[in-house]
């Protein structure tokens, strides 16, 4: 039997002294836990019709061909509160994931948006 100092351990897991555990099942609860969510505020550009129509084509191409490895876990209309028409929710198995097709996301919609914001959160 290995006795396993509970403070090593994620909060939410708990274990009784004569729990075994593997180094593999460690690695599994800390990998399952790694993944960052990135909050996105965006604004819009005043369009025409013709312009909206556009954006909108354009956008719904993109939301359904996310690489793998990133999930759009949220769409939201009208951040009350806030300068910005919405935001969304992405998660990634890495940040570097994210980074690398933020950078070729944003070449994409830059022309129909006039400002984003970005938070990243490490889940716990």
């Amino acid at each position: 039997m290995v006795k396993i100092l509970q403070p090593i351990l994620p909060p939410l897991c708990t274990l009784s002294e004569n729990y075994t555990l593997s180094r593999v099942n460690i690695e599994a609860v800390y990998v399952s836990l790694s993944a960052t969510t990135f909050l996105v505020f965006y604004r819009f550009k005043s369009m025409n019709s013709e312009e909206a129509s556009k954006a909108k084509s354009e956008w719904s191409d993109l939301r359904n061909n996310l690489p793998s490895g990133i999930e759009m876990i949220g769409e939201y209309d009208h951040a009350l509160g806030t300068e910005y028409n919405g935001f969304l929710l992405f998660e990634s198995e890495s940040s570097d994931a994210f980074l690398d097709w933020w950078s070729r996301f944003k070449d994409k919609v830059r022309w129909y948006t006039q400002q984003t914001h970005t938070i990243a959160a490490r889940r716990r």
